[in-house]
């Protein structure tokens, strides 16, 4: 282990040296207000006479003065690159300056950036490409595809912007304390080394995500546990599992990594009672063969993350219901334990996210301050893949609790939904059950997609209701007719914005035609099957129209929402 104070320019200026992030490490995750810190801490810096400190510096060596891994402070690093493209970038452009006759661009490229094949920073391997094309070869443009890759583009075009701000005399000074600041450079050698040196810099307070924190604490767990002869290679397999990890992370689109690592954790360690790393060192603490205990973690917290890939990509109907629902974080940790039990049988998971879908659906029809997660703790953590049981148990556990019971499910479709948060979503099932047989409209959206009261709303800038509904001799609503009908789902209907706008506060008959020549959504089509007739040429829509209509699409609901409407051959295959 060697400590050497160096300065930015010291660090960098060599032909042959360069600076690898390995593919476990963190990608790139500064932010503006990150940026915005590292330029105002320069700007304070050249007014005073002070040198710049810039901290520690945590590499691994693999070949002395040639290459080395950066253990800590890859994001310090990589922004002082991106950096260093964003100031030579703006002084290019002021090359006629007289302040800028001597200066030599190619030299600082060279030393800081890529010194003829050399490339002096190596970032994470799913984002080289992205960060040579915009910092090393100075490209406009690249299509990025990962958080990372944004942010380095990003950084780069906020500080040329930023920069362009400045007189040249003022860069030529940042340039010159940059070169100038200081750092102490901690040189390892081997995982075990780096091991130990990373796990003592995290217990500083630094702010790291949690899968980095329990990263540094398995390598170091093993640096403690494993006998001398294994003790390299146990961490160079904890190194090894998180590289397959983060390359998975990668790939992920809806969730970050914390949140999948809690969803495992929620599975595996705690139920939903699990709440901070703690609680994972509190369970290794009590392992008999703590090695083992770490193999066996990591191995089944790679698995999770490649079964929530399989999860965002599978082509399931009720997979794509539950994100259609924006599912709910208690769902999750079923959803990896089922992959876990279920493997890749596909009917076995479609029904597994029916159940879930099911549950979601209540959750959220249900907006009650009652704990659900508590009510499915138990059944969560002794799921092991028995959907039966599953179905038997969630169905017992809600209908004892009331909340979410059959009873109250059907109390909530009863009253007032407009406004609940799964109104839409009822809708567009009900519609895609009425739609004619061989034709979907599952794909199909909306624009501008609101709710339209067949009834309408009392007009705000108090004019009078049209003729067609049911009103009084003063031509207003009834109470009971407010409280009943208004709100309820039997008046309520998906339109578009533009097709809502146009009939407003009209007389029935005319709102009854735009619904009879919509040529898509059936549920405006049917309108015409609810209606009132008191001659050929008079349709009203009462109070008995709605309650028709709304019997219908509640009897849809208790049917299609009912863990009784899973047939037992979907749970046995």
């Amino acid at each position: 282990m060697n400590f050497k104070p160096y300065t930015i320019l010291e660090l960098f200026d060599s032909s042959q040296k360069s600076f690898i992030i390995p593919v476990y490490q963190r990608a790139y995750s500064w932010e503006k207000e990150h940026w915005e810190a590292f330029l105002n801490d320069l700007k304070e810096q050249i007014e005073g006479g002070n040198n710049y400190f810039y901290g520690n510096l945590l590499l691994e060596t693999i070949k002395k003065g040639v290459q080395y891994e950066i253990i800590d402070g890859q994001q310090r690093i990589t922004t002082l690159t991106i950096f260093f493209r964003a100031l030579l970038n703006v002084l290019k452009k002021r090359a006629k300056e007289q302040e800028l006759t001597d200066f030599d661009y190619e030299g600082k490229e060279r030393i800081f950036l890529k010194n003829n094949g050399n490339i002096k920073l190596r970032p994470v391997e799913y984002d080289r490409a992205c960060y040579d094309a915009i910092i090393i070869d100075d490209k406009a443009n690249f299509e990025t595809n990962t958080p990372s890759q944004q942010r380095i583009k990003k950084a780069k075009a906020h500080f040329i912007e930023e920069l362009e701000k400045l007189s040249t005399p003022i860069i030529l000074k940042i340039l010159e304390k940059i070169e100038g600041t200081e750092l102490t450079v901690i040189e390892l050698s081997g995982k075990k080394d780096s091991a130990l040196m990373f796990e003592l810099e995290n217990n500083r307070g630094k702010d790291l995500t949690n899968m980095e924190k329990l990263k540094s604490y398995f390598m170091y767990q093993m640096y403690v546990y494993s006998i001398p002869e294994e003790t390299e290679s146990n961490i160079e397999n904890v190194s090894n599992i998180f590289k397959n990890i983060y390359l998975t992370i990668n790939d992920l689109k809806k969730l970050n990594e914390d949140s999948i690592l809690i969803y495992h954790n929620n599975a595996y360690i705690k139920g939903y009672n699990y709440r901070t790393l703690d609680d994972i060192k509190e369970v290794f603490k009590k392992a008999d063969d703590k090695v083992l205990w770490i193999k066996n973690y990591i191995s089944e917290l790679y698995t999770s993350f490649a079964n929530m890939k399989k999860f965002e990509t599978a082509n399931s109907f009720y997979a794509h219901k539950l994100a259609e629902l924006n599912a709910p974080a208690f769902v999750y940790p079923f959803i990896l334990k089922g992959y876990k039990y279920l493997g890749d049988d596909i009917e076995k998971l479609n029904t597994l996210f029916k159940v879930l879908e099911i549950l979601t659906f209540r959750a959220r029809l249900i907006n009650s301050r009652a704990n659900i997660q508590e009510r499915l703790n138990a059944i969560l953590l002794n799921f092991q893949g028995n959907l039966s049981k599953l179905i038997n148990d969630i169905k017992s556990k809600l209908n004892e609790t009331w909340y979410w019971s059959d009873t109250n499910v059907k109390n909530y479709l009863n009253g007032s939904l407009y406004g609940n948060k799964v109104l839409n979503y009822l809708l567009w099932q009900y519609e895609n059950s009425i739609q004619n047989k061989g034709y979907s409209i599952k794909k199909y959206t909306l624009h501008n997609e609101q709710i339209e009261h067949i009834s309408p709303q009392t007009p705000p800038n108090g004019e009078a209701l049209e003729t067609g509904y049911e009103v009084n001799d003063n031509n207003e609503y009834s109470d009971d007719f407010v409280a009943k009908y208004l709100n309820c789902i039997g008046n309520l209907m998906l339109i578009s914005g533009s097709h809502n706008a146009s009939i407003g506060n009209q007389p029935f008959h005319k709102k009854l035609s735009t619904y009879n020549n919509n040529p898509l959504l059936n549920q405006q089509a049917e309108i015409k099957e609810f209606v009132s007739s008191e001659s050929e040429e008079v349709k009203t829509w009462k109070s008995s129209s709605i309650q028709n209509r709304h019997d219908k699409i509640v009897s849809f609901a208790l049917t299609r929402w009912s863990f009784d409407s899973i047939k037992i051959k979907e749970v046995i295959g």
